[in-house]
Formats: C-alpha cells, structure tokens, sequence
C-alpha cells in the first residue's frame, strides 16, 4: 500500500485534533463491522439494494432509486467491467466447477480468508463457497472493486468534497441553537452568520484539515491504475493478453470517455452546474495520468493508496 503520510508520523495533539475522535475511532469502527460488514454486501449492486440506494426489477437489472447518483452511475460501469475481466480470467483457468473445488491453494486461500481475517463471522453463513465459475467471479470481483474503485471514491473524495471546511466541517466547536439553553435560538436568529463561524473549526484547525485532505487526495508519483498495466504473465498469453489489453483496458477507456460526457451534462444536476463539483473519483485513467493537471481524476489505483 503506498503511503504519502503515516498518522502514526505526526503528534496526536496537533494532526489529528481538528477531526480525530481520539480513543473512540476503534470503538466505533468495530461496533460498525460487527452489526454491518458482510462480505457478500461489498459488492457494488448488493451494497445499493442495502442501503436502499437500489432494487432489482422483475427482470434482475438493477433499479436506481435516485437517477442521477454520480457513484452509482460510474461504479456501475466499472463493476461491469471488472466482473467481466473475472469472468474472463476465471473461464480461462477454470474451464469447469471441479477444477475450482480441487485447487487446493485456492481453497486454502479463501479458508484463511474467513477464518484468520475474519475469525469472528467465520461460521456466518452468507460466505460464499467457491465451488463453480459464478461463486469464484462474484468472490474476486468484490476484492477487486472493494480494494481499487470503492477505496478511490471514498479516499480521493475527501479533499474535493472536504476542502471547502464550510461544506464539510470536521468538528462543531459549539452545541446546536436547541442545546444552548431557551436563547440559543433567538443568537442563532440575530446573528446566524456569527454562529455558524462560532460553530466551524478555527481558521488554524481549517488549514491544517485542508493541508490533510489534499494531502490524502493526492495519488502517489509510482501509481498503477486499473487496466493499465498488466502482468508479465498475461501479456505471454494470447487469451489473457485479448481480455485484458481488447476487453478490459478498452471498456475501462470507453467509461472514462462516458464520465466526461455526463459531467457536461446540463441534466445532471449532482454533477454539473453552478457550485457543484464534477465527479471523477471513479474516471478510469486515460493512460497518461501523470499528465494531469490537478491531483483530482487522475483515474482509480488498482489497490488501495493512501
């Protein structure tokens, strides 16, 4: 994992006071893996039917909920993507179901997986068996988009959407009109502009949690992207060569040109328009990425980089 910056590196009192919730951060993470985290909801459609986000029509295709949902859009192109690039791989080395249930590596792998990294759900019986061609695609398909697209949406987010300390500020500095007492509202409605200054985080607090974001937004110098770069093994075989370079890369190249389109979309009101942010945290690379301009859009790293 490529790191720009260890939090480790930095005193608590003065990186992390600005948004740190201090001793509670684990707490709360486990509490959320514990009632939430299930493997087979990672991946992209089962994560929108979760949340509410999404159904799935008579037909089995996926229903939006909300029509202009930029993540969902553009995740959806790339889930596609990558599944059918599973797809691919998997028939090629597993032309048949025996051949996945006798991998004795395979199956040894998947095993740590639920029982060392995932000890306590282990006996959950929503984990998927490896034991035919759609099981083993659905089951890399959800690494491959939890550790290389679902991460860039959420990590190269934080600075375009965080940056601007009014449009997400990391901590309120005071209570709410409700909680200040019977006058509270009365302040509030006197002088509302001086609350909410009241209530945003210092001016020295802002920077330091702009310099953070922009820090944790940006992409490393050594960067691979999704479908850009193949492994050497691959490119000595014909098959595997034609689904990654004909089938992978270009569709990947097809969704970036798709992005762009809709973020000029005059109808897409979440994505274009005044005071709104174009999204490109899930624009696949363009094979140039070092030639971007800005560290936004840049294109979705094949594993997760911070």
């Amino acid at each position: 994992m490529h790191r720009h910056a260890s939090c480790s590196s930095t005193p608590m009192g003065s990186s992390r006071a600005p948004s740190h919730r201090g001793s509670y951060s684990m707490e709360i993470s486990s509490a959320a893996y514990a009632e939430q985290w299930r493997f087979d909801k990672e991946a992209l459609p089962e994560d929108l039917i979760r949340r509410g986000m999404a159904v799935r029509g008579e037909d089995g295709k996926l229903e939006l909920a909300i029509e202009d949902y930029p993540y969902a859009n553009d995740g959806l192109l790339v889930w596609d993507a990558i599944k059918q690039w599973a797809s691919d791989y998997v028939a090629y080395y597993y032309p048949c179901a025996a051949d996945i249930t006798d991998d004795v590596e395979l199956q040894a792998w998947w095993k740590e997986v639920r029982t060392k990294g995932h000890a306590h759900k282990q006996d959950e019986l929503w984990w998927p068996h490896l034991d035919c061609h759609e099981s083993l695609v659905q089951t890399l398909s959800t690494i491959m988009w939890v550790a290389s697209a679902h991460h860039a949406a959420v990590n190269f987010s934080q600075y375009p959407f965080g940056g601007y300390v009014p449009n997400r500020p990391s901590i309120a500095r005071i209570n709410m009109p409700s909680d200040m007492g019977p006058d509270g509202m009365r302040v509030f409605m006197e002088a509302p502009d001086k609350v909410l200054l009241d209530t945003f985080p210092s001016q020295y607090q802002s920077a330091m949690v702009m310099a953070i974001l922009d820090l944790l937004s940006s992409h490393s110098s050594g960067e691979e992207y999704l479908a850009m770069y193949q492994e050497p093994a691959w490119q000595q075989n014909g098959k595997i060569n034609k689904a990654f370079e004909d089938e992978f890369r270009e569709r990947m190249l097809r969704i970036g040109v798709q992005v762009n389109k809709w973020n000029m979309d005059p109808e897409r009101k979440n994505r274009y328009g005044p005071g709104m942010v174009p999204y490109v945290q899930l624009r696949p690379s363009d094979g140039d990425p070092m030639g971007a301009k800005t560290v936004m859009g840049m294109g979705v790293p094949t594993s997760i980089s911070i």
